[in-house]
């Protein structure tokens, strides 16, 4: 018998598959890690400038890759939430997850294990720092992410990025794998337990680095509607996720869906999102328990202020979100002075307005 969620995910599947986006606490069996990629390191980016729903289309810009500058020295331990801006290294590591099956698609044949390659950007200092899972959308990829996840190591977070087995944007007809999403929260939950792994390893540059109890899980569009599952659905919770960003997103609707958890959540949307209504996310924002903070983007499209486009609203973004970080992952959480200057930073005249529960 099909899941409530997979149920509803396949009464979308038409809807999801017209667009496309640049857009349970899983313990699996068997785990492989190898890393793919020289780690580069790269200075600190300077600052500038979901709901219940029976239909939804994804789609945004597709943003050019960028790539690190030349490995750099590491500067002294600095503590994630400080001011001081910490150089950054990014790895690739692929986990195989073999106790799951990759889903027979129109262009491949199933598979008997999920490979997931996923980036992992983490600051050259001394840990260990918390960890921030950051899910891309529908033919999305973890380099179209690369602005938002260097803001947020340079802010003192290990950053994690999976490319979904089905829907990233290398793998051909991904816009067809939306239903894919129903395997996606598990995805997450395994990518958690190997970085973990990985960080008690003394042979891996994460060894020491990742503090296990403090996780965060963002997402994008479809990687968005992925956070809510695995922060809100019972078939697929973790609850080691302390905290939850959702950018352009959407709620699937299941019965399975417990909305009166006590979770932190910030949501990001733009009020001229062409894809994905902001109505969704504010009707996801009601039904929050929270504490929950809503950040519009004034004209924001559906990537605008995300992904790699290089816009006004990326510093609100960055800045809004880090803070979020440091009050909800750090000690710093029940500090006035934080939730303060999260208001201030969130709320910019012309481009961005704020409502909390903060």
């Amino acid at each position: 018998m099909k899941s409530p969620l997979r149920l509803a995910v396949a009464a979308l599947a038409v809807a999801l598959a017209a667009g496309c986006s640049s857009e349970s606490k899983s313990a699996p069996t068997t785990a492989t890690a190898a890393t793919t990629a020289v780690p580069v390191t790269t200075e600190a980016p300077a600052t500038t400038e979901g709901v219940d729903t029976t239909a939804a289309a994804v789609t945004a810009d597709t943003p050019a890759t960028t790539e690190a500058p030349p490995t750099t020295e590491a500067p002294a331990t600095t503590e994630a939430g400080e001011s001081t801006p910490l150089r950054t290294t990014t790895v690739i590591e692929s986990f195989v997850d073999s106790s799951r099956p990759t889903a027979a698609t129109a262009s491949s044949a199933e598979l008997p294990s999920r490979t997931i390659e996923t980036t992992i950007v983490y600051p050259e200092a001394d840990g260990p720092f918390p960890l921030i899972v950051l899910n891309h959308g529908l033919t999305g990829l973890p380099s179209k992410l690369t602005r938002l996840s260097s803001a947020w190591a340079a802010a003192g977070y290990v950053v994690v990025m999976p490319a979904f087995p089905l829907t990233n944007g290398s793998v051909p007809g991904a816009r067809a794998n939306s239903n894919d999403v129903v395997n996606q929260p598990a995805d997450v939950s395994f990518v958690i337990d190997s970085v973990l792994s990985l960080a008690a390893d003394e042979t891996s540059p994460l060894y020491g680095r990742v503090d296990g109890d403090h996780i965060g899980v963002a997402g994008h569009s479809l990687g968005g509607a992925t956070t809510y599952g695995l922060a809100l659905n019972r078939c697929c919770r973790d609850e080691r996720v302390d905290a939850i960003v959702t950018m352009a997103s959407f709620i699937y609707a299941s019965p399975d869906n417990d909305y009166s958890r006590s979770l932190p959540v910030m949501i990001v949307h733009g009020d001229a999102d062409p894809v994905l209504n902001i109505s969704l996310d504010q009707a996801a924002y009601d039904l929050l328990a929270g504490p929950k903070w809503f950040i519009t983007l004034l004209g924001g499209s559906h990537s605008t202020g995300i992904e790699d486009l290089g816009t006004p609203y990326d510093a609100i973004v960055d800045e809004a979100t880090s803070g979020f970080w440091n009050l909800y992952l750090s000690d710093a959480r029940a500090e006035p002075a934080g939730v303060a200057a999260l208001r201030a930073g969130a709320a910019v005249e012309g481009l961005s307005a704020l409502q909390t529960s903060e």
